[in-house]
């Protein structure tokens, strides 16, 4: 017999927003490293009992 455990990491909503966070990382990681880049990237996440809420995505580039 299985049993089923639903963690606040394995719910739906949660799921959901791990797969947006990796694409997130994935697009800032791209646009970043590469030649000519200077700046900062952040990547936020908001979090509200255990089920995350937002995802926030920044890039800042210095003009040299």
């Amino acid at each position: 017999m299985f049993v089923l455990i639903m963690t606040h990491a394995t719910s739906p909503a949660n799921q959901k927003k791990m797969s947006q966070l990796h694409l997130a990382l994935t697009e800032i990681m791209g646009e970043i490293l590469q030649r000519g880049f200077h700046g900062t990237a952040d990547l936020e996440v908001s979090v509200q009992d255990g089920t995350i809420q937002h995802i926030r995505r920044r890039v800042e580039r210095v003009m040299k």
